[in-house]
């Protein structure tokens, strides 16, 4: 059973940007991984559960660039307040120390699969088995953290609970629930008054305990705007972020995708309705692909470096590969742009010619 975190591995959105310099287009190229991308984030929506990335929401604490370093509090210290809302447009936790084999690195906020919150996972696993590493999620203000999500499709109930250590002044408690198939431990804790934190620690090297507990004593909250490689502007007023997503192959150098996506729903409609509809804008750099029929990446040998940009048509998602940048930008808009609105965003995004050296730096 596929989870947030294995769903977002295996989207591989597309996304970022650099300059505007020339661009193009294979529309068939493009409409194919448009609809793989929809595919794999409606499918993402249907099924939470937990697979590589999981935990919650990647808040790509050390999202920030290195020559920006955020201001944050104190290691383990938590907020001031507990979230009443989650902005996707904020870093609010960020990793430190993390175990040997990490493979991947994810930030999440917003409206997630589960439901407003943050997300920050570290992966061990290979894509395509079942999840392993740390995750770490925030649940706004009265929120309880919520059972494991088992791959067999099992309810996991509680079995027992045992004191953890201090953590942001007050005492944390472990709690071991029912059908873990590798070593877990979760540990939970107050990061602000009324607001539950959460990180659980699977099948990865040593004591699950030893590792959890060492990971929640080096995280890093703050309260910071999460970078973008390309900055999207002049979006219909009535168009309002709802989730922010930012994933890092550690395994393949330059390899990393981010993705906005918004909705025209208020922020207090059902979560469903908001999703429905939505516009999303992702980023990727060109990465070369070894098999030749895999059309989830564009070819440059296929792309002239100088065309006209094509616009959507209906509602078809539409990618284009911004050459003098080495950067792919992905649009999937269900209808919510005026006409010629795809052209206009990619005609206005703001893509400096190093986007593609962009980096989300995901932990301290």
């Amino acid at each position: 059973m596929l989870d947030e975190r294995e769903l977002t591995d295996l989207m591989h959105t597309e996304v970022d940007a650099a300059e505007r310099p020339s661009v193009v287009l294979d529309v068939d190229r493009a409409m194919a991984t448009g609809r793989r991308q929809r595919h794999y984030r409606r499918a993402a929506g249907v099924a939470l559960a937990v697979g590589l990335l999981v935990a919650g929401a990647v808040t790509v604490p050390g999202l920030l660039a290195p020559e920006r370093p955020p201001a944050t509090t104190a290691a383990a210290a938590g907020l001031p307040a507990a979230l009443t809302t989650v902005d996707p447009g904020v870093v609010y936790v960020r990793f430190g120390w993390l175990p040997d084999g990490v493979r991947g690195l994810q930030y999440q906020s917003g409206l997630l699969l589960s439901g407003p919150g943050v997300y920050l996972g570290a992966v061990s696993s290979p894509i395509g088995e079942n999840w392993r590493g740390v995750a770490v999620d925030l649940y706004p203000k009265g929120v309880e953290p919520a059972a494991p999500q088992r791959n067999s499709g099992e309810p996991a109930t509680l079995t027992g609970t045992s004191p953890g250590p201090e953590l942001n002044g007050a005492p944390s408690t472990f709690v071991a629930y029912s059908g873990a198939e590798q070593p877990e431990a979760i540990l939970r804790w107050r990061y602000a008054p009324d607001g539950w934190a959460q990180l659980r620690v699977h099948g990865v090297a040593g004591d699950p305990a030893e590792t959890a507990e060492r990971v929640a004593r080096t995280l890093t909250f703050g309260h910071e705007v999460l970078p973008m490689p390309v900055t999207v502007p002049d979006l219909p007023e009535n168009l309002r972020p709802i989730t922010a997503n930012v994933s890092l192959d550690l395994g393949e150098p330059r390899s990393w995708n981010a993705y906005t996506e918004w909705s025209p729903e208020p922020p207090d409609a059902e979560p469903g309705r908001q999703r429905a509809r939505t516009l999303t804008v992702g980023f990727s750099p060109y990465r070369p692909v070894s098999d030749p029929t895999d059309k989830a990446h564009v070819s440059p040998t296929a792309i002239p470096e100088e065309l006209p940009v094509h616009p959507a048509t209906g509602v078809e998602p539409v990618t284009l590969y911004f050459a003098a940048a080495g950067i792919i930008v992905s649009v999937d808009d269900d209808g919510l742009l005026p006409a010629g609105g795809t052209e206009a965003l990619f005609e206005n995004l703001d893509v400096g010619s190093d986007a593609a050296d962009w980096l989300p730096h995901l932990k301290r």
